[in-house]
């Protein structure tokens, strides 16, 4: 039986180490991109459910408090019965990304950013047990139409982190937003806007100050996968 030479073993080596070097990083993507679909996917329901329960609470959720102390208040009364999370802070670090700003899908910074205390002043954050990340802010209807979309008698914005503390962090690729609606309860911000208005927001090319902010209404329309034209954004 004829033995392989040194230089035959090191051209195979080589052979190996190339189709390794070109196959592997997209593995690992791929991997990254499956595994935030599946923990928005997940997130998503469990949303769901608990502001359902909620709702046989008989909360008023139009009248969400801005305030350290109420936010508590309110989250104790009203979503801590139902919710299993393995920490909760509010209006301080400890459950939103320390990575700095979130960013938006054009590379600004986004709106109400307080870095590491999540999004919007008086916010409640949550680390749930799947690796996602919760904030929760209430803020006004104006604010929701010029962010949200058609999103008008919105009392609660909900933005998933579904990567929890990992990068990139940004809105439309790993952070997605919904809201809490008084007539429809949960929905991705963007709800009821016509494709293209989505589609323009959730691109390359979006210039909006809400840039990828519709991508979860995107996402959701797309069989819970992010698209791949969304997902090579840098």
């Amino acid at each position: 039986m004829r033995a392989f030479t040194l230089a035959e073993t090191l051209i195979t080596l080589g052979i190996i180490g190339v189709v390794a070097a070109m196959t592997i990083p997209n593995l690992i993507n791929n991997y990254q991109k499956r595994s935030i679909e599946t923990t928005l996917k997940e997130t998503y329901s469990i949303l769901q459910q608990t502001m359902k329960f909620t709702e046989y609470d008989d909360v008023a959720l139009e009248d969400f408090p801005d305030s350290p102390t109420g936010v508590k208040e309110w989250f104790e009364k009203y979503l801590q019965p139902h919710l299993k999370y393995s920490n909760v802070c509010i209006s301080k670090a400890g459950c939103w990304h320390k990575s700095g700003s979130t960013k938006t899908l054009n590379k600004k910074v986004a709106v109400a950013d307080y870095k590491e205390l999540g999004l919007g002043a008086g916010n409640l954050t949550i680390k749930l047990y799947n690796g996602s990340n919760i904030c929760i802010d209430g803020i006004s209807s104006a604010y929701f139409r010029s962010v949200l979309g058609n999103v008008t008698d919105a009392s609660l914005a909900i933005y998933i982190d579904a990567n929890g503390d990992r990068p990139p962090n940004i809105i439309g690729k790993d952070i997605y937003v919904m809201a809490y609606t008084t007539s429809k309860g949960i929905v991705p911000a963007g709800y009821g806007l016509a494709p293209e208005e989505i589609d323009k927001n959730c691109s390359a090319s979006a210039n909006q100050e809400n840039a990828g902010y519709y991508c979860l209404q995107k996402v959701k329309n797309n069989g819970w996968e992010i698209p791949n034209n969304v997902w090579k954004i840098k």
